[in-house]
């Protein structure tokens, strides 16, 4: 994933209501494993990631954690190696979604810097990309070049000569 997912859709009122039979540590612990499973490219994790994720052994506490929220995982089978996964349906929906749009804004944003380009190139100004410091802006001959942005005619260049060599023969 390209983009950093930095929040998710939360309604306290849905969680409240559906995560009341859990105790305070098995809350704690689904919320951990629906944030892993949200930040998971593939929207899923191993059951032998979870541990970790928890923090604790495969134990007692794990397996009592793990069948108190076995009702609120979807398990997914990986036939390749017959090691499950789990996710979580509505954080696998939220999270479509969210590429969805992301990939849309992607593709927009796309599309604006094209239509910039062309409107720059028919407005005969040089793409950013294509800009160089190598020849003045203005080609117009009768002009004396200052630096890139500037420039002044011979008459007014031989005035600022003149002045510049008075001030120094002045000592000023």
């Amino acid at each position: 994933m390209n983009k950093d997912l930095y929040y998710y859709p939360f309604f306290p009122k849905q969680w409240a209501i559906k995560t009341n039979i859990l105790t305070l540590e098995e809350k704690g612990a689904y919320l951990e494993i629906i944030n892993a499973i949200y930040l998971n490219d593939e929207i899923e994790i191993f059951e032998k990631h979870i541990p970790n994720i928890l923090g604790i052994s495969k134990g007692k506490k794990y397996y009592k954690l793990m069948e108190a929220l076995q009702p609120f995982l979807t398990v997914v089978d990986n036939t390749e190696n017959g090691e499950l996964k789990y996710t979580q349906s509505k954080i696998k929906k939220i999270r479509l979604s969210v590429n969805k749009s992301l990939a849309q804004k992607s593709f927009a944003g796309k599309q604006s810097a094209r239509v910039r380009a062309n409107n720059r190139a028919k407005q005969g100004q040089q793409a950013l990309n294509s800009r160089s410091n190598d020849s003045p802006t203005n080609n117009n001959k009768q002009y004396t070049y200052i630096d890139k942005y500037s420039s002044i005619n011979d008459d007014e260049e031989k005035k600022r000569l003149k002045f510049n060599s008075d001030m120094l023969n002045n000592n000023i």
